[in-house]
């Protein structure tokens, strides 16, 4: 166990004086620390540029590699719809479900290989999307098609809204006088009833 006296220089101790140079097993506390804080400095170094490597890979590796999840959604004056790549699964591997107003899309893939020596491998892929279906859509009337290019194609029309029958509106006569309002702010002039 280390003690205050241990990390001293021994040249602070009065037996110095008396026995000249001594060496002792105990190296000094600022060699120690400064030594450390070096190594610590080399490791911080290592892993900023290892981080600094690993996400520029990922950047190159995602430009450069055609991925199954990249998707085109688009919600227009008069339709909402979204374009899914999902050429890695089957028609039987997807589901498409509309949970109150999120449309989900899961595809799960199982796929087991043996080779001649008898290695065996196991993948299994999952792809999950969820989209929002905004308000003015109808999630009822929600449909789906598969390319054979496998583009997964999810459109919903926009809802119809029913047309307002027409109707009167009665004219309320008061005896108070009217409210001031944006026309008669504006200069108009005030008719009492």
């Amino acid at each position: 166990m280390l003690c205050r006296m241990h990390l001293a220089p021994f040249a602070s101790s009065s037996l110095a004086s008396r026995l000249g140079t001594v060496r002792t097993l105990w190296p000094h506390a600022e060699t120690i620390f400064t030594e450390l804080q070096q190594e610590m400095e080399k490791a911080r170094e290592f892993m900023s540029s290892f981080e600094q490597l690993l996400s520029n890979h990922g950047a190159m590796a995602m430009e450069h590699s055609p991925s199954s999840s990249m998707s085109l959604s688009h919600s227009s004056g008069d339709s909402f719809s979204v374009c899914q790549d999902v050429k890695n699964f089957a028609p039987e591997e997807l589901s498409v479900k509309v949970v109150g107003r999120k449309v989900v899309l899961v595809g799960q893939k199982e796929t087991q290989n043996v080779d001649e020596k008898g290695s065996f491998s196991y993948k299994y892929e999952v792809l999950k999307r969820e989209w929002d279906v905004p308000e003015e859509v109808d999630a009822e009337a929600l449909t789906c098609s598969l390319s054979k290019d496998g583009q997964l194609l999810i459109e919903a029309p926009k809802l119809a809204l029913p047309a307002a029958p027409e109707r009167s509106v009665p004219i309320q006569v008061s005896s108070a006088a009217p409210l001031t309002g944006p026309a008669s702010e504006n200069g108009a002039t005030k008719a009492q009833v």
